[in-house]
């Protein structure tokens, strides 16, 4: 199903200046896409924290459902995995103070959630964890940590790792000179 925003400028005064198309196209960390496109069966991360306190920013979750006004899913992981839970649509304002104005999206606080960042991942428990290492690693620690702590550590066995990672681009980056 796809879901559209409701974009809407806080002010009157603004709204002359800003039309509804240019708000629909503003991409801002934190807030959903314009459009959104989910299914049932689909993997999607909550961007937001909703009451009752069980779903949290970055709690993963199964769509089971959807419906006009809300999207029924099953959480994935954490202490309430397995529950069902009802996210309805919400106004969210960006914190982004790059923008000249204030706008306001009435959409689902949800994002397809295919694969996620290591940040996002931490304290999660996964059955599966795939690693993309075609791109050279490019400060210190950054391979060590997503390879111990993220792929070895947040999956309960060895076959649920995978790791692309060509010989010749992935290594880890030390400096010389910090070693002296």
């Amino acid at each position: 199903m796809v879901y559209l925003s409701i974009d809407t400028t806080v002010t009157d005064e603004e709204s002359v200046h800003y039309q509804t198309e240019f708000l629909n196209s503003i991409k801002v960390a934190g807030l959903p896409s314009h459009k959104l496109c989910i299914k049932v069966g689909m993997p999607v991360m909550v961007m937001r924290s909703l009451p009752p306190p069980r779903v949290m920013n970055g709690t993963r979750c199964i769509v089971i459902r959807t419906t006009q006004n809300a999207v029924i899913v099953k959480i994935a992981s954490g202490p309430y995995s397995g529950k069902i839970h009802c996210i309805p649509r919400i106004s969210l304002q960006p914190s982004d103070f790059s923008l000249p104005f204030s706008f306001v999206r009435r959409q689902f606080p949800l994002q397809p959630c295919m694969a996620m960042t290591i940040n996002k991942a931490q304290g999660q428990t996964m059955k599966f964890i795939g690693l993309h290492l075609e791109t050279p690693v490019f400060a210190h620690r950054m391979l060590y940590v997503a390879l111990l702590y993220v792929a070895l550590s947040r999956t309960g066995n060895r076959n649920g790792n995978w790791i692309l990672a060509p010989e010749s681009k992935s290594r880890n980056v030390v400096y010389p000179e910090a070693l002296h």
